[in-house]
């Protein structure tokens, strides 16, 4: 593989990890399990500088930076690269194989480590966003195998891939069957959708040549009726995701200003709409200056997008969770956004309980399982 001489510069790469998860490094699970993440970032700086083995160096650590913060509030930008440039650059398909056994190494580590938007399998295992990635990045790596003719490197990414699939498939009907509560379902269904997008979104990606016809039609719009071979699974999860999760997951941009929210790994954002106990930790780990900030956050989101309930939920548990209430921030707020803090939407928001909003999901989740059946 030849030496990769664009994209992000190593030490901006690790820069741009320790910003927004500096607690990698402090983390008491960081002298084990997140030791192959720093160890990465680490190494590619030494292959930066002697440039031995710079390309597979280098997608390792883009893979652990990715790995380490795309379910933070600042990933890095580095999806195209894992997505698509590594892959294209390659010539030689004997090149394949130790970037996918890198691929493989970072894929393996716990998604739960890093992230609060997972959901256990019924062994245990984490079904979460991350998988979405990987899809996506084994989609690049599997369109130029199919191009450069190496059989063997197809049938080991369909047969991970497959294997997967199967995974998040069985994990939504084992809690569609057992008709679990709409938390757990839905919650489910937001990571299927999410995943099987990245997923799609690749493959679709790839160029128009014949040889790729057959796998492009298999893995594309899985979440969709109109796939060439619809999965009920998948399909229900994304009626479910776009009937009442979609709008509760989108990109928390304002989020990203408040660099409190960067300090600790318990500070994550969990799957919306539940955002009670994120809010109440919020209030009870950071600074009254850097609640405000998060308020401040919450309520300019709350004004772009009035229907989301998350964010309602989110200032809810600060409030319940600060003694005087959202009041107390209130001075600290931008003169703009301060009235919006104590009224409307906001202000009834605060007064509804976990429970009775838990039970309003809860009956939205019902109507939409009876019109799926």
């Amino acid at each position: 593989m030849p030496a990769v001489k664009s994209g992000i510069a190593t030490p901006l790469l690790v820069s741009q990890v320790k910003a927004t998860a500096g607690w990698l490094w402090d983390a008491p699970l960081a002298d084990v399990r997140l030791s192959v993440v720093t160890d990465a970032l680490d190494a590619v700086l030494a292959a930066e500088r002697d440039r031995k083995d710079n390309g597979v160096a280098y997608l390792r650590a883009l893979l652990a930076a990715h790995y380490a913060t795309v379910a933070t509030f600042v990933p890095t930008d580095v999806d195209t690269r894992i997505r698509h440039h590594a892959w294209a650059l390659v010539e030689d398909p004997a090149a394949l194989a130790p970037m996918l056994d890198v691929l493989d190494e970072i894929a393996a580590l716990d998604p739960r480590w890093v992230s609060a938007r997972t959901v256990d399998d019924e062994h245990g295992h984490a079904l979460a966003g991350h998988q979405g990635e990987w899809f996506s990045v084994r989609a690049g790596a599997l369109g130029r195998a199919l191009v450069l003719g190496d059989s063997d490197v197809v049938t080991r990414l369909t047969e991970t891939i497959d294997a997967e699939l199967e995974r998040h498939a069985r994990v939504f009907d084992q809690a569609w069957k057992a008709n679990a509560p709409a938390e757990r379902v839905l919650r489910i269904a937001t990571i299927l959708a999410h995943n099987l997008g990245d997923l799609s979104r690749v493959v679709e990606a790839w160029p128009g040549k014949p040889e790729l016809a057959e796998l492009r039609a298999r893995y594309a719009r899985l979440g969709h009726p109109d796939a060439p071979s619809p999965v009920a699974a998948f399909v229900r999860a994304g009626a479910l995701n776009k009937a009442i999760m979609a709008l509760e997951n989108h990109r928390f941009l304002a989020l990203r200003k408040p660099r409190a929210l960067r300090t600790s790994r318990a500070l994550l954002l969990p799957i919306g709409p539940w955002f009670d106990a994120w809010g109440e930790t919020i209030a009870r780990s950071l600074e009254q200056g850097d609640v405000a900030e998060v308020v401040a956050a919450l309520v300019e989101t709350h004004l772009s997008s009035p229907d989301q309930q998350g964010i309602l939920r989110a200032l809810a548990g600060i409030h319940r969770a600060t003694r005087g209430g959202v009041e107390l921030y209130v001075p600290d707020l931008p003169a703009r956004i301060r009235k919006e803090a104590t009224r409307g939407r906001v202000r009834e928001a605060l007064d509804v309980t976990p429970e009775h909003f838990a039970a309003k999901i809860e009956r939205r989740y019902k109507n939409e399982r009876e019109r799926l059946a």
